[in-house]
Order: structure tokens, then C-alpha cells, then sequence
């Protein structure tokens, strides 16, 4: 299989950016993210460019929260993922920060978890069993800010933590 080695961005959106021929670029890299912005810039070209970007980033909570739905709109329809129907504020990822579920280093080591490894917990009747997960990422791996920006936006943390651990795509270009 061939490797892409250089990134091809067509004429039309070089010409709609105004970058200039021959003009320095500046690439700005992120977990899924690149931006290219021009390596020199005046304040408003910076403002335009916060602008787009700005855009960008709403229309990917946009996108977000059309995956997930709002706890109030997943309470009405009864898909409370954290079945807590009647009071939402017992939801458990109200906060958006996961489980918190911590076992120290030498439980992990005995029972053969590795240190990185998410946990699960279940639960039954007064007794929890802690295990390692069988997915690799969940709510937790979200940047905080961005946690904070999906619970202003009401965003239900039950349903996108079911998203993210079962990696399903949710916007395709």
C-alpha cells in the first residue's frame, strides 16, 4: 500500500483562504486536527481566522450533540443511558468525568491489569467487580474544556460516553 507523503489542498481553497503563492505556512497539529494558518499574520487576518475556526468548532458540537441528544430529550424518550430517568442529577457522568474509578498500581499488577487500561465496574447486590475494559477510550479522554462546552451545550454524557467507547462515527464529510 502507498503512503500519502504530502497533503494536496485543491486551488479553489487556496485561492478562497488568500494565501499567496509561495507564502510561508505555519501547520498547527492536534489529536485529529491540523491547521494551517499563514506563517506571518496581521491582527485581522488572526481575527478571521478565529472566526472560521470558531465556526468550525460549533459546527462539530453541533454535530455532537445531534449524535447524542440532550439529557432532557433522552429522559422524555426513556434511553437514559445511566438510568436515572426520574432524577438526572443522579447521573453519574453529569460531570463529565467519567466513572472515577482509581485501583492502585499493585491491585492493577495482581490482577494482571495494565496500569493504562480502562476500568469497568459492575455491580450487584453490595458487591462491585472491577475489570479491565474492553474498549480504550470514554468520556475521560475529552479534553476538560471541552467537556465544559457540551454540558453548557446539555449535551447527554451518558450517550456520548456510549459513542466514544464504541468508536462510532458520527459525521462523515
Amino acid at each position: 500500500m502507498k503512503q500519502q507523503t504530502e497533503i494536496v489542498i485543491p486551488a479553489e481553497a487556496v485561492e478562497h483562504s488568500h494565501f499567496q503563492p509561495g507564502e510561508h505556512i505555519a501547520i498547527h497539529v492536534g489529536e485529529n486536527t491540523l491547521v494551517v494558518v499563514p506563517e506571518k499574520l496581521t491582527a485581522l487576518q488572526a481575527a478571521n481566522a478565529i472566526a472560521h475556526l470558531t465556526g468550525v468548532g460549533s459546527d462539530l458540537l453541533s454535530i455532537v450533540k445531534n449524535a447524542c441528544g440532550t439529557c432532557e430529550e433522552r429522559r422524555k424518550q426513556g434511553l437514559c443511558p445511566s438510568g436515572h430517568l426520574e432524577d438526572p442529577e443522579r447521573c453519574p457522568l453529569k460531570s463529565m468525568n467519567g466513572h472515577g474509578v482509581t485501583v492502585d498500581d499493585a491491585a492493577r499488577e495482581e490482577a494482571g491489569i495494565p496500569l493504562d487500561a480502562k476500568l469497568e465496574v459492575f455491580v450487584d447486590e453490595g458487591e462491585m467487580l472491577v475489570t479491565a475494559a474492553d474498549y480504550e477510550h470514554d468520556i475521560t479522554d475529552v479534553p476538560s474544556i471541552v467537556r465544559k462546552a457540551l454540558t453548557l451545550a446539555g449535551i447527554c454524557p451518558g450517550h456520548l460516553d456510549n459513542l466514544i467507547t464504541s468508536e462510532e462515527i458520527i459525521y462523515e464529510a
